[in-house]
């Protein structure tokens, strides 16, 4: 297997490969503040989110198929009903991520919902220690407890009122579906010889099937505003594009460096929702967030993230 630094080949491919992934964190960023302004059901737009995905992705993996690239070839031994049953379960952790951040957008603030799932990493290295065999230094237990405990500090300065409360419950609950959905998917990558894109594609037309079913049993209808399938239709795209872009990134740039972008996305999102909507962090909120994110930079930073990444493409956050 061709190393890290074999398959950048120049230090302009390791340059474009950052500018992906600033472009990706932008594209994911502006994505939050596209959910917020629709103002629509969490149910109902993911499940049109999910399908005005599907087309785009799978027109791109019949491209490269095509072109004579493998797209997909199933680990050794598994039958075809072993495979759908790996990749609906994998549809149903990304999907069950996804509506619970976007229901956690519509009930507290974007800094809140941001800032709690920036905590990832903090699982991801508990993930590492617990079955790895990673040993995490306790600088980084501590840099943990701190990112934690400054973020219920946000929370708790922000909040305002029992609606808030619920959004910042769906946030975490969010945020520990999204680490699972991540883990999984990092599994399934480096067991099944699968073209990344053509799961991501495998994985969107799963939860798009999942996610009509369940929000046809739960609200009885598809029905959304024209403007609302609007914002869906622009959450895709970016969205997606930055999914695109990391799964090709991530081959060509390091998670040490990779990882600490991610550290970006709180404060855009926080000061475009000050623009956009008027939410305004408090003094406690301003100087808790910049405490959160200063510990988790030396998480992100750790050897423990950086085995489970092992240098294999990685699914992307659910958005």
């Amino acid at each position: 297997m061709a190393t890290l630094r074999e398959r950048a080949g120049s230090p302009s491919v390791a340059r474009r490969a950052g500018l992906a992934w600033v472009v990706a964190i932008l594209c994911w960023s502006v994505s939050v503040l596209f959910v917020r302004a629709a103002h629509a059901n969490a149910l109902v737009f993911s499940t049109w989110r999910l399908w005005l995905a599907v087309i785009p992705l799978g027109t791109f993996v019949l491209v490269r198929r095509r072109r004579g690239h493998k797209v997909l070839a199933g680990m050794h031994g598994a039958s075809p009903v072993r495979w759908f049953g790996v990749v609906v379960f994998a549809g149903a952790l990304f999907v069950a991520g996804m509506v619970t951040s976007f229901a956690a957008i519509n009930h507290t603030s974007l800094l809140d919902v941001t800032l709690i799932g920036a905590l990832q990493p903090v699982l991801i290295v508990g993930f590492a220690v617990a079955f790895l065999g990673e040993r995490a230094r306790a600088s980084y237990l501590v840099r943990g407890l701190i990112a934690v405990g400054g973020t219920v500090l946000v929370a708790a300065s922000s909040t305002s009122g029992k609606g808030a409360v619920a959004g910042d419950v769906l946030a975490v609950i969010s945020l520990v579906l999204s680490a699972a959905w991540f883990l999984y998917g990092r599994v399934l990558r480096d067991r099944f010889n699968v073209d990344p894109v053509a799961f991501m594609f495998g994985v969107f037309t799963s939860g798009a099937v999942l996610m009509t079913l369940f929000t046809l049993v739960v609200r009885g209808s598809l029905r959304i505003a024209p403007a609302a399938l609007g914002f869906a239709a622009a959450t895709m795209m970016t969205g997606t594009t930055g999914h695109v872009l990391v799964v090709w990134a991530h081959r060509y740039l390091p998670t040490s460096v990779s990882a600490p972008l991610l550290l970006a996305e709180p404060p855009i999102v926080g000061l475009a929702a000050w623009a956009c909507f008027g939410e305004q962090p408090g003094i406690l909120a301003a100087v808790g967030s910049v405490i959160v994110l200063a510990a988790l930079w030396g998480v992100v930073r750790s050897p423990a993230v950086e085995h489970v990444e092992d240098e294999t493409p990685d699914p992307a956050q659910p958005t």
